[in-house]
């Protein structure tokens, strides 16, 4: 579980192991890619919100700046595929890298980009944009500036239109508090062509804006790009959400826990899991009441690496060579009890329960702080968790979940997939042991 896929990464930069997906010809590849990165604000009030968008041309040129008036022709520097990879060489000297996926998107490790698939028609509907960003706050000891944006744009599918902007500043500390409030609107006719969206409204003013959407299909909502950000469709769902006043975080934490097993998450003492990618063969042994674990990887059943940490320390041994672990590493085992299913337990869910709760087109996320890191569960409407993420000192993880079993009472996820924003790995769990011995001698090595 959580401890395997923490040394998963670590390995996997040792033993260079590499995963691959499909091919694609450079001779045939362009357009406009999209995609939402969220990352942990280092100052505290949750998730930092970047629009990622490409237009990759065919002479092997792309820019990310479409909010650019020059966007059609301004190059940020230039592209090349090999297999199933685009890597990408900025104009000043920075460099990139995507996986093409079997669907046509490009996964970033982190988020996926999604690519727009008109640019001479705007699918009818509603589409939102949000962004939301803070710092400082209580847990930080410092005044919490936090920023609100939303705008909303409506196609009728006959070529006219409506928008509705608002912004919001909130300044809240000691002795401090205020902020400001601002909304706009304004209705006309459009157009679009060439990925040019011209806004022509009625009191005489034109404006003209960089435009790609997707149409969607019965599985994923419409989505367009305006001036390089993203906008999504709005739904029923995401309507009666809006109106309907969000639970707090405790009260979220009660409803996950109950989703995930509750009492029994808390019986929790051992367990073990096993797994297997790339002809790799891993098996992770925790021993939560005397707060240690064991992870030993084996190829072709030899044994070629182990980590082994408990309260008084730690070491990775790796094909023969043997290193001690760092006060880093071990202040990321400390802490990482506090997100995935360990994080639900009553001995470490305090810290959850006194989070700040934002809705968003999934359902839930929940941001808090403990030991002074960063933390977020994402959750959906029926309290399933979707991901979570940290960021411990210098040390950021995103992992999503799904093929959830249920093990001695406990909902368990056995596909995890887990980032640290330069490296990707999916762990399919083989079988989950709960509660029985633990198969190992935690001799060190």
């Amino acid at each position: 579980m959580k401890q395997l896929r923490y040394f998963t990464l670590q390995l996997l930069l040792l033993l260079s192991i590499t995963i691959s997906t499909s091919c694609q010809s450079s001779d045939n590849f362009g357009g406009v890619y999209a995609g939402v990165k969220l990352s942990l604000n280092p100052l505290g009030g949750g998730m930092n919100r970047s629009d990622e968008v490409f237009l990759f041309r065919k002479d092997k040129t792309f820019t990310d700046q479409l909010d650019k008036k020059d966007w059609k022709t301004a190059v940020r520097g230039k592209y090349e595929i090999k297999g199933s990879e685009i890597y990408l060489l900025y104009a000043n000297g920075d460099k990139d890298q995507f996986m093409i996926t079997k669907g046509g998107n490009l996964d970033a490790g982190t988020y996926v980009l999604f690519k727009m698939d008109l640019d001479n028609s705007v699918p009818k509907g509603s589409y939102k944009f949000k962004f939301i960003n803070g710092s400082g706050g209580m847990a930080t000891g410092t005044t919490y500036v936090g920023t609100s944006t939303q705008m909303e744009l409506n196609f009728d599918g006959t070529g006219n239109f409506t928008t509705d902007r608002q912004s919001t500043t909130v300044i809240s500390g000691n002795n401090i508090g205020g902020g400001t409030n601002t909304k706009s609107d304004g209705k006309g006719k459009y157009t679009v062509k060439d990925g040019t969206l011209t806004l022509i409204y009625d009191n005489g003013n034109n404006t003209t804006h960089s435009f790609f959407a997707s149409a969607g299909n019965g599985k994923n909502k419409a989505m367009a790009v305006i001036d390089g950000s993203f906008y999504f469709t709005d739904s029923d769902n995401d309507k009666k959400e809006t109106n309907t006043k969000l639970p707090s975080a405790s009260e979220v934490l009660k409803k996950v826990r109950e989703v995930y097993g509750g009492a029994a998450l808390d019986e929790l003492k051992t367990y073990t899991v096993e797994a297997e990618f790339n002809g790799i063969k891993l098996v992770s042994y925790n021993d939560l009441v005397e707060n240690r674990f064991r992870n030993e990887m084996f190829n072709k059943g030899k044994l070629i690496a182990v980590e082994q940490i408990t309260a008084n320390g730690g070491w990775l041994w790796n094909n023969g060579i043997k290193t001690i672990a760092n006060n880093e590493r071990l202040q990321e085992v400390k802490y990482n009890d506090y997100i995935g299913l360990t994080g639900l337990q009553q001995k470490n869910n305090v810290a959850f329960a006194k989070g700040t709760v934002q809705a968003n087109k999934d359902g839930y996320a929940v941001a808090f702080q403990a030991g002074g890191h960063n933390f977020e569960y994402l959750l959906d409407r029926n309290y399933n968790i979707l991901g979570d993420s940290y960021q411990i000192g210098k040390k950021m993880q995103i992992n999503t979940y799904s093929n959830n079993k249920t093990v001695n009472g406990i909902k368990m996820p056995f596909t995890t997939v887990t980032s640290n924003g330069d490296t990707k790995v999916e762990i399919n769990y083989k079988s989950i042991e709960v509660n029985k011995p633990l198969n190992t001698n935690w001799r060190e090595l």
